[in-house]
């Protein structure tokens, strides 16, 4: 049975789902509109992605919060998270194209990496018991530490990892102040949006309401690590 209404809501979900996700969806979906606008190709295009799939999976959190069937939530929650973990996959690629540049970085490359990305990805909904969310978790997510496990291992390794050692090669090839002070806040903006995931990620496998409470407080300042992404890099494509 569906219900279109808000059950089981407490402060720290209400603060995570609709005040600090619900914020990052709709300024993610505003700045991926801003940049199409602007040239649908290039850096603009894989930056876009990025933002893209944040805000699809934000807004569909939002969305599936107000759903109460175990099938159709446990399906949505994942979806959620995955098109979450594809959105690191992008800023690896952007960052890529920015140091290498499109002639070696080639489109072909640029899909291959998301290919394989999406697939180990895919591998967290093979793992036995790995999200439960029911009544029995109060229609929150709870995750198993294998799935935690896999999910950050994956993440790190093949998306989160080598964007910041690339982040910083770029950051290191800027002879000039203006550049660089552009681009730390485009670090400034990553390290905000990857303490997100990470921390979101260990909410979950921990599932304990005080833990749960106290993130949903300590997010609230990377709201302003959003912008900062957007004035570092996407603002001058």
């Amino acid at each position: 049975m569906i219900l279109i209404i808000v059950q089981g809501m407490d402060l720290a979900r209400f603060i995570q789902v609709f005040i600090v996700q619900g914020f990052a969806g709709l300024f993610y979906l505003f700045v991926w509109l801003k940049i199409l606008k602007r040239e649908a190709r290039g850096l603009n295009l894989i930056l876009s992605n990025f933002y893209l799939f944040v805000a699809a999976g934000v807004i569909l959190n939002m969305i599936y919060i107000n759903i109460f069937d175990e099938y159709i939530v446990h399906i949505l929650h994942f979806i959620t998270y995955y098109l979450l973990c594809l959105s690191l996959i992008f800023l690896l690629i952007f960052v890529l194209v920015l140091l290498k540049s499109e002639n070696v970085v080639t489109v072909q490359k640029q899909l291959l990496l998301i290919f394989i990305f999406s697939i180990l990805i895919l591998g967290l909904w093979f793992i036995p018991n790995g999200i439960t969310i029911g009544p029995s978790t109060s229609w929150k997510p709870e995750w198993s530490w294998f799935f935690f496990l896999y999910s950050i291992i994956v993440c790190s390794v093949f998306a989160i990892g080598p964007t910041i050692y690339y982040s910083l090669k770029i950051d290191k090839s800027f002879k000039f102040r203006n550049l660089k002070r552009k681009w730390r806040y485009f670090l400034i903006g990553i390290a905000g949006y990857f303490f997100l995931y990470y921390g979101t990620s260990l909410s979950n496998t921990l599932a304990d309401p005080t833990f749960r409470l106290i993130w949903s407080f300590l997010s609230l300042p990377c709201l302003a690590s959003l912008y900062f992404i957007y004035y570092g890099v996407a603002k001058q494509l």
